[in-house]
């Protein structure tokens, strides 16, 4: 494969941030339509993939995908970094989307879920806020700036607000997930990579 190809490749992962949201959020619609028993004001988004329940392996299988097309977005990211700011944020995305992974691998009611699951939003979260202090410091402050406010914001909401499920407060941080890569595939679509 020559360096052109190559470049063509990883050029097309741009589309990977988006379409791993994509996967997530149809995974999460499919699962809730196959399991009514599921509440938004009771469970966990994980519950739908949790160890015994009928349609588990729908969860668990598109979460898997999801992080499979996270990890690959961020080897994007890497490759376009300008700077080591950038670097780092684009390493914790890749760690979040490596927790994505594991929470298929690891589904609800096995030992290491809760951890894996948390440190997911967490590294999604603080992976966020790097590339909004990365943008600040490339002096793109607009973006930067929301980034920012974005990540802390979001972090201070999910303390604060009294959520009534941890499904509300999950799918509160995909939305905010959501926003940052649609911003970042818009960027990317502007600039010549």
């Amino acid at each position: 494969m020559s360096s052109k190809q190559v470049h063509r490749l990883l050029e097309s992962l741009k589309f990977f941030g988006i379409l791993a949201l994509a996967v997530g959020w149809i995974t999460i619609f499919i699962s809730i339509m196959l399991n009514p028993w599921f509440s938004f004001a009771k469970n966990a988004l994980s519950d739908l993939g949790a160890l015994g329940q009928k349609y588990a392996f729908i969860f668990n299988s598109g979460l898997f995908i999801a992080g499979v097309l996270a990890s690959l977005y961020a080897v994007f990211l890497l490759y376009i970094s300008p700077g080591r700011l950038f670097s780092l944020a684009s390493s914790i995305f890749l760690l979040a989307s490596i927790h994505l992974i594991l929470i298929a691998v690891f589904p609800e009611k096995t030992y290491p879920h809760l951890f894996v699951s948390l440190e997911f939003f967490i590294l999604a979260g603080v992976s966020i806020l790097f590339f909004g202090l990365s943008f600040l410091a490339q002096r793109e402050v607009k973006l930067g700036a929301f980034f920012t406010v974005l990540a802390i914001g979001g972090f201070i909401l999910a303390a604060i607000v009294p959520w009534p499920s941890i499904a509300t407060v999950e799918t509160f941080s995909i939305c905010l997930m959501t926003i940052w890569a649609t911003l970042m595939l818009r960027r990317h679509l502007k600039q010549k990579i």
